[in-house]
């Protein structure tokens, strides 16, 4: 901003003097100078402002999410399997742990979509987890083989909520020991494992909803 300042005020003095050459051309030098250094400055930190307002969202985002993962935490006490409350507190510890490592400087921006992927699988496995829930709390209501089916559907969600988990930490790891030794991140390769943990986890969402919807037929099994 000074330059352009500067340039101005010599074009006003050149003006005042009825015109003075290298008033005049010291005022061009200051304000082609100064805008032509502002729009330089602008190019090379495009990256960070970015950045800045990425994180910024980012932020938002995630405390939201930190207030809806902590009113899951109690409902999952109350489904007394240690479990449950061990994979939340796991997939918590994951995804801090991947925030550390793509929030440094000159990461965060081409780690982009490696971030929105974990975003998506840590959110199903989170998803699997308030299914498992469900199963529980349905099967308090039920007595023999129906509350035996339940609970077994409930399992198959706990097995594969542990096979989502130890993927999504597997790629977290490889990440962020990049990061840490600054290789190169082949960040191609991570978005395959990722694109493939979610589809994994994806199948066990629909599969989930399939047992859902037919709820009704559960509920002549409910203790009267």
């Amino acid at each position: 901003v000074i330059p352009v300042v500067g340039g101005i005020t010599a074009g006003l003095f050149s003006w005042a003097v009825g015109g003075s050459e290298m008033l005049t051309l010291a005022s061009a030098a200051g304000i082609l100078g100064g805008i032509g250094w502002m729009l330089t400055r602008m190019i090379f930190k495009v990256e960070d402002i970015t950045e800045e307002v990425m994180q910024a969202e980012l932020n938002e985002r995630l405390l939201q999410e930190q207030r809806e993962l902590d009113e899951l935490a109690k409902k999952l006490l109350t489904d007394r399997d240690h479990r449950t409350q061990d994979y939340l507190t796991l997939l918590r510890s994951v995804r801090g742990e991947f925030e550390e490592a793509a929030s440094k400087p000159g990461i965060q921006f081409r780690s982009a979509k490696i971030r929105e992927q974990v975003s998506h699988v840590f959110g199903a496995a989170v998803d699997q987890l308030r299914h498992s829930y469900k199963r529980w709390e349905l099967s308090e209501n039920l007595v023999g083989s129906a509350r035996d089916k339940v609970l077994q559907e409930r399992e198959q969600v706990l097995d594969e909520i542990e096979v989502t988990i130890d993927r999504l930490r597997a790629t977290v790891r490889q990440f962020h020991e990049m990061v840490k030794s600054q290789e190169k991140v082949d960040l191609a390769s991570m978005r395959e494992e990722l694109d493939a943990t979610m589809r994994i986890a994806k199948r066990t969402e629909e599969r989930m909803r399939e047992i859902e919807n037919p709820s009704a037929n559960h509920e002549s099994f409910i203790r009267e």
